[in-house]
């Protein structure tokens, strides 16, 4: 071990972590580049494998991992020289789908979480607007509800993940106020 912060079972996951690497990305990854696409069944097989939500609770098909066993896994990621793999990956685990692990519902965990582990249902987070960038306090998109429902109205770019998403998780105004600003779950195909 190189450092006293790990133990052996994160010495494995990197091991685990490169053998995936090796088998399943090297031999493609030029041409998904080439492409400008990773194809979502890597995530599938990443799921297969139990690479997909560290973090998440068993229940749902995680491995109830601790942070750090999550940085081991981001940091071991990054022995891939291809940064589009990677952020395939990041984006799915680490900045889309955490916004349901924290905040979802029970029903939504449910219904969603199993197949985010499994690689079978893949997330995007859609925060980037035309003329704000990422400055969420430059938001335009808004959300305003209607019955039973939410309708949002506006513009996202650069959603990393959004060509192979089923579940996207959008960031619209509210409200007026500076902080009504909220996180939506959209299916894909969500009228």
């Amino acid at each position: 071990m190189d450092s006293i912060y790990l133990n052996p079972d994160h010495e494995v996951l990197q091991e685990q972590v490169a053998r995936f690497i090796a088998r399943e990305v090297e031999p493609h990854a030029l041409a998904w580049e080439e492409a400008g696409m990773v194809p979502r069944e890597v995530l599938r097989r990443m799921g297969g494998a139990g690479l997909l939500g560290l973090m998440y609770a068993p229940e749902y098909g995680g491995a109830g991992a601790d942070a750090l066993t999550n940085l081991v896994f981001a940091e071991a990621l990054s022995q891939s020289t291809f940064g589009g793999f990677i952020i395939t990956v990041l984006v799915h685990t680490d900045m889309a789908s955490p916004h349901l692990h924290h905040a979802g519902n029970p029903e939504q965990l449910r219904r969603w979480m199993p197949g985010i582990t499994r690689g079978e249902i893949i997330t995007a987070v859609g925060v980037t607007e035309p003329g704000a960038g990422s400055d969420v306090a430059g938001l335009r998109t808004t959300a305003r509800r209607e019955g039973d429902s939410w309708v949002i109205n506006g513009s996202k770019l650069f959603i990393t993940n959004g060509v192979h998403a089923d579940l996207y998780f959008i960031a619209a105004r509210t409200g007026t106020a500076r902080h009504e600003i909220s996180i939506f779950a959209v299916e894909k195909g969500t009228p």
